[in-house]
């Protein structure tokens, strides 16, 4: 368990070293503290966006230390960060339901914003890939079920949900969060398209992730099937009739 008020302590001395330190033109607190849920157990993620000739030195002066996980980033690198087809896209929703503590260039708070959101087109060729995917996996579960592999099943099961997640989110041109986050996601910002309360989804996720139940995970398949006719993916729908669906 970490000590709290030196934790705190040594982040507002931090902040205060950062906001008056040249190199340095913005900051940006991420992880659980960024979304305001953090417990008795968090540190302080700290992005410091830093210009492109001071990135080494600030990194040797903002170390890693037992409250704080420093991450500086140049303004170059930063700007690529994040973004949908990078190696780095994984990490949008750190961004996601943040504000730039400091943004000396005015360049910032626009690039957060950005990073933590889909455009039309990019959530459109999100979730139609999901979308695929889900279905090749469930088909996957559903068959090895039928046949008595039950071990298989239910890792094809498993594997179908961050799909789920990344269609339902992506059809509203939203990032999915991280996992730590879902049910904190849901609960602030609900799903408008989802036809269930959230609550009932994820007691359907959980226990397809438990024991891969077979008639859960066909009640999930309407489901994304209502959700995909209704929202421009008829055609991936489409290209699956005829397999194995229970």
């Amino acid at each position: 368990m970490i000590d709290q008020q030196k934790a705190k302590e040594a982040y507002e001395l931090y902040i205060e070293k950062a906001k008056n330190d040249e190199r340095i033109i913005g900051i940006i607190l991420a992880g659980a503290r960024g979304k305001g849920v953090a417990s008795e157990n968090s540190d302080y993620d700290v992005i410091l966006v830093t210009t492109d000739e001071g990135f080494e030195s600030v990194k040797k002066d903002y170390p890693k230390t037992e409250y704080i996980d420093s991450l500086p980033k140049a303004i170059s690198e930063f700007r690529e960060h994040a973004k949908t087809g990078t190696q780095t896209q994984h990490n949008k929703y750190t961004f996601t339901h943040n504000t730039a503590l400091v943004d000396k260039s005015g360049e910032i708070q626009k690039l957060v914003a950005e990073k933590g959101t889909l455009e039309s087109d990019e959530a459109q060729k999100i979730a139609d890939d999901a979308l695929g995917g889900y279905l090749n996996s469930l088909y996957r579960s559903l068959k090895n079920l039928r046949d008595g592999n039950e071990l298989a099943g239910h890792l094809d099961a498993t594997d179908t949900i961050p799909k789920i997640l990344t269609f339902i989110f992506a059809i509203e041109n939203r990032v999915r969060p991280f996992n730590k986050f879902l049910v904190w996601e849901l609960k602030n910002y609900p799903l408008t398209k989802l036809p269930i309360s959230s609550s009932d989804f994820i007691e359907k996720i959980k226990t397809i992730a438990k024991n891969a139940d077979f008639e859960t995970q066909k009640e999930v398949l309407e489901i994304m099937r209502k959700l995909a006719m209704e929202n421009g993916h008829s055609d991936e729908i489409a290209s699956w009739e005829g397999y194995y669906f229970g």
